[in-house]
């Protein structure tokens, strides 16, 4: 079935258009943003726009869902990881978005996801001149990325991670990737000092919750834990079957599967630092998921294995 729905364009686009439509329309008729305290200042100035404004705060959660799936497309594309007319990456990221709620309790984790994305997007092979630049800007948005969302700090490391699998890591990159992050604070700091709400600003941070899953009951719940392990032995599927598949192919493709893997490495420690509460939280796992699971749509396997863990993943996650 999913081979056959990989090489069918047109059914594709049917499936995208339907999924995207029911997105949006869960976003307006349905969407709730989730509890702001302990969240960082963006986040809760977002949040006092969102309920103010409500509809207008609607408009910007559709337009930062569109700004994903095209993202999240294109990095699909140009890192190779599904053919050029292929849907599927899309289809199934709003799948799994769909399936979980994820945009009926929008939390800062959603924002996460887009500039997620948009790190992985990011050309981490290009010259050396073209390179310090992507990795300054990219140290600039990880830094506002944090004022949404703390967890977002772990995207620091993934660039460090990239820039060493393709054999760019120095400590000049990593010098210009620090200083972007930094400038956007220094920006921030100079905000709030001249306006004389500085003590305000600070007082944000102290504010800050994390390790939002332990505080959620998570332990109380019987079926969590089961799920969880299941989700667990999935995921740890995924990394091992994408280590061995590319074994078999060229060195590009090689490292691109290999830094996809300490990608989702890396966003497990999301998990641990999120103040959002299970089962939200899993949502940092969603785009990893969701190249996983287009990878393997592609490859050749026996007895309809593909199929069956694509339908064990989505019903694990809609539980």
């Amino acid at each position: 079935m999913l081979k056959f729905i990989n090489k069918k364009s047109a059914f594709q686009w049917v499936l995208f258009l339907g999924l995207f439509a029911y997105s949006v329309y869960t976003i307006v008729t349905k969407t709730q943003l989730t509890n702001e305290q302990g969240t960082t200042f963006l986040y809760k100035n977002f949040a006092q726009f969102f309920f103010k404004y409500e509809l207008f705060g609607k408009g910007i959660l559709i337009a930062v869902l569109l700004l994903q799936v095209l993202l999240f497309q294109y990095c699909s594309i140009k890192n190779e990881f599904t053919i050029k007319n292929s849907l599927l990456p899309t289809c199934f990221y709003l799948m799994i978005l769909l399936f979980t709620n994820l945009l009926v309790a929008i939390s800062p984790l959603f924002f996460t996801l887009l500039f997620l994305i948009i790190t992985i997007t990011i050309n981490y092979t290009s010259t050396s001149a073209k390179l310090k630049n992507n990795v300054f800007l990219i140290g600039m948005l990880i830094a506002l990325a944090t004022c949404f969302d703390l967890s977002s700090i772990i995207l620091l490391f993934l660039v460090a991670i990239t820039l060493f699998i393709n054999q760019f890591f120095k400590i000049k990159e990593i010098g210009i990737l620090f200083f972007g992050f930094m400038l956007v604070y220094f920006y921030f700091f100079s905000y709030y000092f001249f306006t004389s709400n500085l003590n305000e600003w600070l007082l944000t941070f102290q504010q800050i919750q994390i390790s939002g899953i332990f505080n959620s009951g998570i332990l109380k719940d019987t079926s969590a834990p089961i799920r969880l392990i299941f989700l667990s032995i999935l995921y740890l599927f995924f990394i091992m079957r994408a280590r061995i598949i590319s074994e078999s192919k060229v060195m590009v493709q090689r490292k691109k599967l290999i830094t996809l893997n300490m990608w989702s490495i890396l966003m497990l420690a999301c998990l641990f630092i999120s103040n959002s509460t299970y089962p939200q939280v899993l949502g940092y796992l969603f785009v990893p998921i969701s190249i996983y699971l287009v990878i393997f749509v592609q490859e050749k396997n026996p007895f309809y294995i593909n199929e069956i863990i694509t339908l064990v993943t989505l019903i694990v996650l809609w539980l």
